[in-house]
């Protein structure tokens, strides 16, 4: 499955600490992590098909709490796209890796802890691959 984003569209990233990465902290509210690569890479790539991101991840949430928001943190913004990771907070500490297909792939060569160091946040390493995966679903 494709994703096409045209000209002027609005991508929702939402979800747990993984796509929050801090981004209160952030200058422009993407955080630190994959949205924010996703972003900078799209740009880089779509001169052409400029597109507005945003990101309502909150650490520690978990899919209830996501359900209580949605309306609010998602439904509101009117987003054309909206891309959701969350539920480590559901299933436990230590479980990123484990859990994803991807991850257990590339840990193969490395070790979990190269892509989550403490087996659930992603490294910088981790978000890269995080954001790979993101685009390569997207047109």
């Amino acid at each position: 499955m494709t994703i096409t984003l045209r000209p002027g569209s609005t991508v929702m990233f939402t979800g747990d600490s993984i796509t929050d990465s801090r981004r209160l902290e952030s200058e422009d509210g993407l955080g630190f992590g994959y949205p924010l690569r996703v972003a900078g890479e799209w740009g880089f790539r779509h001169l052409d098909r400029p597109v507005t991101w945003l990101n309502t991840g909150v650490a520690g949430h978990k899919v209830r709490d996501l359900e209580a928001r949605w309306q609010a943190d998602v439904l509101d913004a009117r987003p054309d796209v909206v891309s959701i990771l969350v539920g480590v907070n559901d299933m436990g500490w230590h479980t990123l890796v484990a859990a994803d297909g991807m991850f257990a792939e590339l840990a193969a060569a490395t070790g979990p802890e190269y892509w989550a160091a403490d087996g659930v946040h992603p490294t910088p390493a981790g978000h890269a691959a995080l954001a790979s995966a993101w685009l390569r679903l997207v047109a």
